[in-house]
């Protein structure tokens, strides 16, 4: 059975064995064990906030397999509070002339900054030999059922950003061309590029729009555009309603998506019920199936069965889900 849930410090060894095989590409992995350790204690203090308020917290979920850990993923809420996000827009920038009696729509990009705080969704990393049979949906939807059922610590903007085009070293494209304009090639290591507090950017590009027309068509046609790999996650969010919003990553030119919480597909079909009984359901219907206790939430995907308004469900989500014999379970109808 795979299982999603909340990271427990007992897990900082196997999370901290599965990044080993992570993607240097992806900024909000933790890189040592000693960041896995942060992370974790990081998440646990945010469940265990009795007051909310619109403060900087983590939640880190692990999907288990077997007993192992075979993936992680996050919720990050109120991002560029203390600090604006900075983006790459890209936009239509209108020129004419009156005198040659002329108008021209110009291609260009720009610094953007985001300065209103929003939740967003990261740290979503599978392990290579797990890839497939609905795992990596399952480890990133789960994370809206969480929201479904505790909305109020999060903001009312998501956003979700989704990984660029990368080279056959895995460098990013869209860099490898912009960044000769402003940076010394031998100015950063190209594996810790992407790891870089942003702020650099801010500090050394021109707050004024760049011509796209000039740089290499390479990278060109890739801004905005996700990676083969994380196209299905990118056409996934998609399905849950979220949209391009028109700023990409200022790094990979990845496209950033956004989503009001309440227009989310599984939070607004997100439904409490009973638990009618434990045994072997009918196969009406699959989907996934939360408990409703906040420090030991749990997903899986399963069979369920409606009886009214009551759900039934194998015997084995019992245990899975650690729940009692009138409980009740988060489903999607």
């Amino acid at each position: 059975m795979q299982i999603v849930r909340l990271a427990k410090s007992s897990d900082c060894n196997q999370i901290f064995e599965l990044i080993k095989d992570g993607d240097p590409g992806m900024t909000t992995l933790p890189k040592s064990k000693q960041e896995v350790k942060e992370r974790i204690n990081w998440s646990i203090s945010s469940i265990n906030k009795k007051k909310l308020s619109d403060s900087k917290d983590c939640y880190l979920f692990v999907l288990q397999e077997n007993k192992k850990i075979i993936g992680i993923s996050a919720i990050y809420t109120s991002v560029s509070k203390n600090g604006s996000s900075i983006f790459f827009r890209r936009k239509k920038k209108k020129i004419s002339s009156k005198s040659l009696n002329f108008t021209k729509d110009l291609d260009v990009i720009q610094l953007y900054k985001v300065k209103k705080a929003y939740t967003e969704l990261g740290t979503l990393f599978l392990h290579p030999n797990f890839r497939g049979k609905g795992r990596g949906s399952l480890l990133s939807l789960a994370r809206f059922k969480f929201m479904a059922l505790w909305s109020e610590r999060f903001n009312n903007n998501i956003v979700a950003e989704i990984r660029g085009k990368v080279d056959k070293d895995n460098q990013s494209i869209f860099w490898k061309y912009f960044s000769k304009y402003f940076f010394n090639e031998e100015l950063f290591n190209n594996d810790e590029i992407s790891y870089i507090d942003n702020s650099f950017i801010t500090e050394s590009i021109p707050k004024h729009p760049f011509l796209l027309d000039p740089l290499n068509k390479k990278a060109q046609i890739i801004i905005g555009k996700p990676n083969d790999n994380a196209y299905p996650a990118f056409k996934m969010m998609q399905s849950q309603n979220f949209e391009p919003n028109g700023l990409v990553d200022i790094i990979d030119a990845g496209p950033c998506l956004d989503c009001r919480i309440n227009n989310i597909e599984l939070i607004k079909t997100n439904k409490i019920v009973k638990v009618q009984s434990f045994g072997v359901p009918k196969k009406d219907y699959i989907g996934l199936i939360s408990n409703t206790t906040l420090k030991n939430f749990r997903v899986v995907r399963s069979h369920y069965s409606m009886e009214g308004d009551k759900v039934n469900l194998h015997r084995s989500l019992f245990k899975d889900l650690s729940l009692t014999k009138r409980g009740k379970v988060a489903i999607n109808a």
